[in-house]
């Protein structure tokens, strides 16, 4: 069930359907304004780019931008990860994502603050390869 952040509206909604559907990966505004437009529900992109501010401010999406800060993608948070704690992988080919939960991880990131003195930003972070499915 989807978390709510106060205002709501049908738009939104779609919106955030769309969103939890596609949690397994990330999706840009220009998906979402197609999907809209295919639902017979058109929304601007300023609207969408809006909603999609206003869901992230809610804590049920993540955002992901380019490290020139020039693209943004955007993905569902379910309620039971806490993805600001834990690092992603993204398969380039089919935009599938993967909650790094393991302690594997925590020693990583354990390693580069002690040896490169540097503190990773899970939030903020993604980490992109090539899953099973795509490389076969």
């Amino acid at each position: 069930m989807a978390r709510s952040d106060g205002y709501k509206t049908r738009a939104r909604q779609m919106m955030l359907d769309f969103l939890i559907e596609s949690k397994e990966r990330t999706v840009a505004a220009a998906e979402i304004e197609a999907y809209m437009k295919k639902q017979d529900n058109p929304v601007n992109i300023s609207t969408i780019y809006r909603n999609l501010d206003a869901m992230v401010a809610a804590g049920q999406l993540m955002k992901y931008t380019s490290q020139k800060g020039d693209k943004a993608t955007y993905q569902y948070i379910e309620p039971e990860h806490n993805c600001h704690t834990h690092l992603h992988i993204q398969c380039v080919g089919c935009g599938k994502v993967v909650h790094l939960e393991c302690e594997f991880m925590d020693e990583i990131a354990r390693h580069i603050k002690k040896e490169h003195k540097i503190t990773l930003q899970c939030e903020k972070s993604i980490i992109y390869g090539t899953c099973e499915d795509c490389e076969s």
